[in-house]
């Protein structure tokens, strides 16, 4: 199940493309170097000039690749600040 969930974020960031990603990446490492908690939700709060990819699960996509190359590792959770108040995961940067 978890996998498909990934499947799909990516899907959904290629389909945002190429220029897309890189601009989004950049704006998650940026907030990582400069908050040493936060969501997913946050860094796109944080960057109104970046345009909403067509599928917002890319930004899942985006969390991961970050993940993976070390620059946050999940350490718990936190309630959306948007109207569904989903839960959400709670990122830290090893960057601080």
């Amino acid at each position: 199940m978890i996998e498909i969930g990934l499947e799909r974020a990516k899907q959904a960031a290629d389909h945002a493309g190429d220029e897309w990603k890189a601009a989004a990446y950049q704006a998650f490492v940026q907030h990582a170097k400069e908050h040493k908690t936060f969501t997913t939700e946050e860094v796109r709060m944080a960057n109104p000039d970046l345009p909403a990819p067509p599928d917002m699960r890319a930004w899942g996509h985006i969390a991961k690749s970050a993940e993976k190359s070390e620059i946050v590792e999940a350490v718990g959770y936190k309630r959306a600040q948007s109207s569904n108040g989903r839960v959400s995961v709670l990122w830290g940067s090893t960057l601080i």
